[in-house]
């Protein structure tokens, strides 16, 4: 995860599309990003096909897929231009403070930013009216990229709660659609061999001696192991002891509480991500209070309270049995990933990759509304679990 402690104002961008830079823009998607930074050699798709009639037609079609890559949303761009499916996206704010030219750049491809922490409602109000216009629109419903492919973290209810909203100011004749998208990637077995020297660099970079005769498991392990030590002396004074999952979540948890005896907990955040993004918002506000802005020791505690909750999201992203379970080559090549954007800043590429692209059945939220299934109190939640249910089966 990409370390972000911003207390910089926030400013929405809209989506300005414009028609003569697509093609411009998806050529340099596919050759230069997906192609030589991402590393995609191959993109199977399946199952978009069914789209054709309801994006045609003007119905409401909001995409969800699991966000596991930072390639995600390059694929998504390269399937709706081989499609000609005009897709709009919401992405995070910070995107569009890394630069100007970047920011007018998405925002001519139709993306328009939101920010994850606060009630952006021009970011919701953007998505609905693009929604009833008959605009088909890609939102990533767990909200952070976690990279850890066959495995989904809890998904955010504002995406069923944005379509359900939309299905209720529907003419008659017309249908909202929340379609599950399942996205995976394989690695070329010649990943293998990039193992090693990766593995040197992240062991040297917290200053240990790299071991390149250990097995490459038992490296990410100990590596892991001991990553998980300095962040525990860091913010604790001291490394923890037991399994490794009880020490995530132990830290998680010590983190997330005591920047919540400062700041105080939202009762309507049940997880840690929930409480991350809570607590952010709280802690940006404070930063950003014109009013009474904070002197200079409580401004240098709110920006070291960011870096806690962001630790305590890291290792919350960190599932212990996740490589355990099913050492596969991909999981490997997931979890070397994962450390070098956490430690490095951002993952490496060094072989290529197969995209899988999957289009599960479209959910028609429309008759699930009329027949009474979703209910405006509690139709939020069960349309979210629906979701969850759907991805998990598309990326197993």
């Amino acid at each position: 995860m990409r370390r972000l402690r911003n207390d910089l104002p926030y400013t929405f961008r809209p989506p300005s599309l414009k028609g003569w830079f697509r093609p411009l823009a998806l050529w340099f998607n596919r050759s230069f990003l997906l192609e030589r930074k991402y590393r995609i050699s191959e993109i199977q798709e399946q199952g978009f096909d069914r789209l054709d009639g309801k994006i045609v037609s003007g119905d409401s079609v909001l995409l969800a897929p699991n966000h596991a890559d930072h390639a995600d949303p390059h694929l998504m761009m390269e399937i709706g231009g081989r499609h000609g499916y005009p897709f709009h996206f919401m992405a995070a704010r910070e995107i569009f403070e890394s630069g100007a030219g970047q920011a007018w750049a998405l925002q001519s491809m139709g993306v328009f930013s939101v920010d994850r922490d606060g009630p952006d409602l021009a970011a919701i109000k953007t998505a609905i009216g693009l929604l009833s216009d008959g605009v088909p629109l890609v939102i990533y419903p767990e909200g952070e990229i976690y990279h850890h492919h066959e495995r989904l973290d809890p998904l955010h209810e504002g995406v069923a709660s944005i379509l359900m909203k939309v299905a209720g100011r529907l003419a008659e004749g017309r249908s909202a659609w929340l379609v599950p998208v399942g996205m995976r990637f394989h690695h070329d077995p010649s990943v293998e061999g990039t193992f090693g020297a990766r593995l040197d660099r992240l062991e040297d970079r917290i200053g240990w001696t790299p071991k390149p005769g250990m097995p490459v498991r038992e490296r990410i392990l100990r590596l892991g192991a001991g990553v998980m030590a300095l962040k525990e002396t860091e913010f604790l004074g001291e490394a923890g002891r037991g399994g490794l999952q009880e020490r995530l979540t132990s830290l998680c948890e010590r983190l997330l509480e005591d920047v919540e005896g400062r700041m105080g907990r939202d009762p309507k955040a049940s997880n840690p991500p929930e409480r991350v993004r809570a607590l952010r918002y709280r802690l940006r506000r404070r930063l950003l209070d014109d009013k009474e802005p904070p002197g200079a020791d409580e401004r240098g505690q709110l920006l070291d309270d960011l870096d806690r909750v962001f630790t305590a999201l890291q290792a919350h992203s960190y599932i212990g049995d996740y490589l355990l379970a099913e050492p596969t080559l991909d999981r490997h090549a997931e979890t070397i990933m994962k450390l070098e954007e956490d430690l490095f800043g951002f993952p490496s590429y060094p072989v290529p990759r197969r995209a899988s692209v999957v289009a599960g059945e479209p959910i028609d939220v429309t008759a699930m509304i009329a027949s009474g299934e979703l209910t405006k109190r509690e139709g939020a939640s069960c349309l979210t679990a629906q979701l969850e249910e759907r991805l998990t089966e598309l990326i197993r």
